[in-house]
């Protein structure tokens, strides 16, 4: 079909552009131009429905600059049509648009899970990964008696409902991490008198049956991140060692990363691992290290140590941090680290943490040598973030606030900012949002970020988690009385 088309199309007298010149001019219009280009004659008609051109401006205009496709789920380009580009680069631009708006419009709300028992709140949300973009995991605590719900929620339907669910209300309870490779069969580590690794049985009929147990690991301790077989952990004592587990078949420690310079504050607030090489934000250091395990210089039993190959100190201890791989067309294309987004609250002396929130991008080291071996003399970050910019972002006394950052550079909050629609006041929240940009090292560098977007506002303090899903548009926000609100933008 192509062939025909362009065959013809180059021989038009009337017409007698160049496809690729033609091409080259029409990736710089507006979708809609792109569209309206239809009306204008045969000739037209027939470029605009060719799957080369689709192709093209997926590429173009969505790919490369970094834009999610609502829904697309790993399918391969290959396969398929010009109609299926076509929708796709068309609703991967609606989406952009409508999220990027500064009063973005929701094309659906639903409110869901509105727990019976009295003082039940929501601690923990956040979406799964891949499977299609239709997973939400919530973790619902109730105080009298005291009591854990962690449930998974099919939220591609009419009205979300709740396929797995599990109640912990033995021994301790230290929380939740979710993997984030979609293709593990291991999907969440839960931690309680031992650490426990679960999976989930999507077609199971009974949801309290869904939950699956795939392996424990004896001893309390804190879970801090899953990514397929891997799971790391940290003893809660200060100055814990981190370890990195093996879960596999029968789970092993295979390394700890020790850091001896650290006396005391060292709590772990956010991890990257890839390859050969780990991130850890402290609560006032970035430490980076090599996870290949190697023998001990002295024989010790236990799990070799690695030491930290480098490492920066914040000025001050951060009271929340959230990081994530920025998705970079430019560094995927170039099989080179992509920059890394920490979107950081700092502490204070005071009993309320600082009303801003600071952007930092780790940037890739421009002298490293993708596959070499990480060490001191290959470093695949400049270890020192960068400051890229300040967000104001109140939060009175007492009240709760949130942070989600996806990895296509969407940053969330819940604040108490009211002053721009209800005027100087003793309650209200605000959802708002900015998406960041990172592409720090590569020709088309830039930092910063597009103007605020205010998702909703309420007149009170009730929203206390946020969790957001850029590749399909949901931003779920969860209440101090349990309930859950879905908002859909595309």
């Amino acid at each position: 079909m192509d062939e025909i088309t362009i065959g013809s199309w180059d021989h038009s007298p009337s017409l007698p552009i160049p496809l690729d010149i033609l091409f080259d001019i029409i990736q710089h219009l507006p979708i809609q131009s792109v569209l309206a280009l239809r009306q204008a004659s045969k000739s037209f008609y027939a470029i605009t429905r060719l799957r080369s051109l689709w192709a093209l401006l997926l590429r173009t205009l969505v790919h490369e600059q970094n834009i999610p496709i609502p829904y697309f789920d790993g399918k391969s380009l290959d396969f398929l049509s010009a109609l299926e580009l076509e929708r796709l680069t068309c609703c991967a631009l609606a989406l952009r648009s409508n999220w990027t708006n500064p009063d973005p419009d929701a094309k659906r709300e639903v409110d869901f899970y509105k727990p019976t028992e009295p003082d039940s709140r929501i601690i923990f949300m956040e979406f799964l990964p891949g499977r299609g973009n239709r997973w939400l995991i919530s973790v619902t605590m109730t105080a009298q008696p005291r009591k854990y719900v962690i449930q998974c929620w099919d939220v591609a339907v009419l009205q979300p409902v709740c396929i797995a669910e599990l109640t912990h209300m033995e021994g301790p309870y230290g929380g939740i991490v979710i993997n984030d490779d979609p293709s593990s069969p291991a999907i969440i580590a839960m931690q309680s008198a031992l650490t426990e690794i679960l999976t989930i049985d999507f077609e199971e009929d009974d949801p309290e049956s869904a939950f699956v147990p795939l392996n424990a690991i004896d001893g309390i301790r804190e879970i801090h991140l899953l990514s397929g077989n891997t799971l790391v952990t940290r003893r809660p004592e200060n100055g814990g060692e981190v370890s990195i587990w093996d879960i596999s078949d029968q789970p092993c420690e295979k390394i700890q990363l020790v850091n001896p310079s650290l006396l005391q504050n060292d709590r772990c607030q956010a991890m990257h691992l890839c390859d050969d090489y780990m991130v850890i934000v402290r609560q006032q250091t970035v430490e980076l290290y090599s996870t290949i395990p190697r023998p001990n210089i002295i024989a010790m039993p236990g799990a070799p140590i690695s030491y930290p190959l480098a490492q920066h100190t914040f000025q001050w201890p951060t009271e929340t941090v959230n990081m994530s791989k920025q998705v970079s067309w430019p560094a995927a294309r170039s099989h080179r680290p992509s920059p890394i987004n920490i979107v950081v609250r700092f502490g204070s002396i005071y009993p309320w943490p600082v009303n801003m929130l600071h952007h930092f991008v780790l940037n890739p080291n421009p002298a490293y040598f993708p596959g070499r071996e990480t060490s001191l003399y290959n470093l695949p970050y400049l270890v020192q973030p960068s400051p890229v910019q300040t967000i104001g972002s109140p939060v009175r006394l007492f009240a709760p606030s949130s942070v989600a950052l996806g990895r296509y550079g969407t940053v969330l909050w819940l604040d108490s900012h009211t002053e721009d629609w209800a005027g100087p006041s003793d309650c209200g929240q605000r959802l708002a949002g900015r998406i960041l940009t990172a592409t720090g090292g590569f020709p088309t560098s830039q930092h910063g970020s597009h103007d605020s977007m205010v998702f909703r506002v309420r007149d009170d303090d009730q929203w206390n988690k946020v969790a957001v899903d850029e590749e399909s548009g949901r931003i779920a926000v969860g209440y101090v009385n349990g309930s859950i609100t879905l908002f859909e933008y595309s």
